[in-house]
């Protein structure tokens, strides 16, 4: 209840400011012919209460993380810059400058930091690779993603002194650290392990995409044994020497499941000894059933988290454009087979992280852009950004939240795709996102961005806090209760707690009744907004929620007949 209090108050003047705004951005559209009510008399799909944060089974469901492009980020200390990097940049941040940002981090309600790589890179030295020739690439080496030494810390972006400043602070301020693992590919010539083991490298062609004179280093080979060895080496030594909280593993699928399912269970097991979280969580960047492989099974389980591409391509897809230039689906996307309905086949240990972009990928303020949608000049463009946000706050397991994207940043002077000469021009889809944002609070004034950027941060804080204290919203089964071309519900559960979570995606204002039956229960006897631009009545006949254009919000519900914990 005193949560409640707090959230209401908090949000009085944030919710009538953004609905004030909407109804400005509406204009003529109040004018067009209301839309008939939509009646949700049964839900669309069934309880889904078997993964493990469909069923409170986890700590690393309520994991919100916040991902730092370390060479990017801020510039701590001018004794440490990166010699070069992909992207806009300036590439100039250092382990230093994620230190003073930690108070803003934490503010903002994220409970973890990943980390992009800072093992040595032994930058502006050459790559050896798979066919003998040595090639210098500054840009790469900036970017931490080829490493040469796993047991030291990059200079480019600090010292072992740095690290170990960044975990006792983090510690002090209640912050998980993750960090980057690059272990399944290299620069080459790699430093031996403190107990002289080298990975081996993969001879084997399609390993390098049938290219092995052009691709900038090595892959490691699995099937030999020394290869898991020096990588169990790295991940414990991280742990047990510096007291890191668990591992992104980069390319997850160039670690076979076999090896891979060796490497969590050592993990876990360091980090159990050490006190700390163990989360490791993969990126497989594909389509459900190439992360579903890297998953392994319910009996031989390989990847215990991973991201979640396909749901993020079809919120972006329904909110903005993908990447590939899909745009304009309706909000029932996200409940393809494709997409979120591919979590019916994941095994059953399967902890799926919601993302809306990461370093590899288009800033979601220009694919609003790219899509036709507005720029930070119109409300639309915040308006989708809350729209993601919100949906990313009743995402049952770990969300990532991308530097910069709690105040809606863009690269100035990009939004269409470059198709030509993008890496001359640093402006290629693949590294756009990797620029400097004036962050404030951390690295600039309130006073240097727009208004709209500072409510926008203030509203991402909200629903953090709001996320903290519901376990509903992040380990909660879920029930699709209704989705169409512009409109979509879900039921978060968990025990007594009851969550709806609403959007509406198109430029009309629309009405959702919803029945008690579609809540599977006698009798519903209350209802408040929690947080969002929506107006809430309940009577006799059930719930009505009122939406304007373009808007989204969460709804608390009480019952007389509460169902028992899933």
């Amino acid at each position: 209840m005193a949560f409640r209090a707090w959230i209401g108050e908090a949000l009085r003047f944030s919710i009538i400011a953004m609905a004030g705004a909407a109804c400005v951005a509406a204009g003529a559209v109040a004018a067009k012919p209301a839309v008939a009510p939509t009646v949700i008399s049964a839900p669309m799909g069934e309880t889904e209460a078997r993964l493990p944060c469909n069923r409170g089974g986890s700590p690393f469901c309520e994991l919100r993380l916040y991902q730092i492009m370390v060479g990017t980020f801020v510039d701590g200390s001018p004794e440490h810059n990166p010699i070069g990097g992909y992207g806009p940049g300036p590439h100039t941040g250092d382990i230093k400058g994620v230190i003073q940002a930690l108070d803003g981090i934490k503010a903002m309600g994220f409970n973890a930091v990943w980390l992009t790589p800072i093992f040595d890179s032994a930058a502006g030295s050459p790559q050896h690779r798979h066919s003998g020739e040595k090639v210098v690439n500054p840009r790469l080496d900036g970017t931490g993603y080829y490493p040469r030494d796993y047991f030291k810390v990059d200079p480019q972006f600090g010292t072992a002194q740095d690290v170990r400043d960044l975990i006792a602070a983090a510690r002090l301020r209640d912050l998980r650290i993750i960090f980057d693992g690059v272990f399944g590919h290299h620069k080459g010539n790699v430093t031996p392990s403190p107990s002289g083991l080298v990975p081996a490298a993969s001879r084997r062609p399609d390993d390098y995409f049938n290219n092995p004179t052009t691709y900038p280093g090595e892959v490691v080979d699995f099937d030999n044994p020394k290869s898991l060895a020096f990588y169990d080496e790295v991940a414990r030594y991280w742990i047990d020497v510096y007291g890191i909280d668990g591992w992104r593993l980069d390319q997850a699928y160039q670690v076979p499941n076999r090896p891979l399912a060796r490497l969590v269970k050592s993990i876990s097991a360091a980090s159990k000894d050490q006190g700390r979280l163990g989360y490791v969580v993969g990126e497989i960047w594909g389509t459900a059933e190439r992360i579903r492989a890297s998953l392994g099974t319910t009996q031989e389980p390989a990847l215990p988290s991973a991201f979640d591409f396909p749901t993020r391509y079809a919120l972006v897809q329904i909110l903005a454009t993908g990447e590939d230039g899909t745009k304009g689906k309706p909000a029932a996307t996200l409940q393809e087979a494709w997409a979120m309905g591919a979590h019916a086949s994941y095994p059953d240990h399967a902890i799926m992280n919601l993302m809306l972009g990461n370093h590899d990928l288009v800033r979601f303020g220009d694919l609003i852009q790219r899509a036709g949608k507005g720029g930070p000049r119109s409300e639309a463009y915040w308006a989708r950004h809350r729209l993601a946000f919100t949906f990313m706050a009743a995402w049952s397991g770990p969300i990532t939240t991308y530097y910069g994207e709690e105040v809606g940043a863009e690269v100035a002077g990009f939004s269409l795709k470059i198709r030509q000469n993008c890496g001359e021009l640093q402006k290629c889809d693949d590294h756009i996102a990797r620029n400097m944002v004036k962050l404030p609070g951390i690295n600039a004034k309130d006073r240097e961005v727009l208004p709209k950027a500072l409510a926008l941060r203030d509203y991402l804080t909200e629903l953090m806090a709001l996320r903290k204290v519901s376990p509903a919203l992040y380990a909660g089964a879920r029930t699709h209760l209704y989705s169409d071309q512009h409109l979509y519900v879900d039921l978060k559960t968990l025990g007594a707690e009851k969550f709806v979570f609403v959007m509406n995606v198109s430029d009309l204002p629309r009405t959702i009744s919803v029945t008690p039956s579609a809540l599977s229960e006698v009798e519903l006897t209350d209802a408040e907004r929690v947080i969002g631009d929506i107006q809430v009545q309940t009577s006799a006949s059930g719930l009505t929620i009122d939406l304007p254009p373009l808007s989204t919000g969460i709804v608390r519900i009480q019952t007389s007949g509460a169902a028992a914990r899933p």
